[in-house]
């Protein structure tokens, strides 16, 4: 239901999209001149166990047709390949690995992103931080119920 206070909430929830620069084609909020869904896969694939396409792209939230064409971009910036999943009984199955230099390019991405939210949340005067970490955590969950 549409009200005033809606409005102004998501005047406020936008604001905030274009400040932090989720938005900006050209970089992503932490810095690197790359896509935001590249910066994510790359982080997750550095950060966790080995992922099929599929397993990436829920972890994403992205179709897996995005996701094959973001792997093909990773290849072809020597970022990543596809390896067989030695647990699979479907040869068809390729888990997405990183190279040295996606791993590269992952660890760059993690450290800025770490400095930016570390610099956002410096931003927070000190007594509301808690607050806004709750008020996240509570926006996430609430985004996953919707999705």
């Amino acid at each position: 239901m549409f009200n005033h206070a809606t409005a102004h909430t998501g005047r406020d929830f936008v604001g905030f999209i274009h400040a932090f620069g989720l938005l900006r084609s050209d970089t992503t909020p932490c810095g690197q001149p790359m896509s935001v869904s590249t910066a994510h896969a790359i982080c997750e694939l550095h950060t966790g166990p080995p992922l099929n396409q599929r397993d990436l792209a829920q972890r994403l939230g992205l179709t897996t047709s995005s996701v094959s064409r973001l792997v093909d971009q990773l290849e072809a910036k020597s970022w990543a390949e596809r390896v067989e999943d030695p647990a699979s009984s479907d040869s068809r199955v390729r888990l997405v690995v990183l190279s040295e230099l996606g791993a590269g390019a992952a660890e760059r991405v993690l450290e800025e992103r770490a400095k930016r939210f570390a610099d956002l949340l410096d931003a927070v005067p000190p007594d509301k931080r808690d607050h806004v970490l709750e008020a996240l955590t509570l926006l996430k969950e609430a985004a996953n119920a919707i999705a």
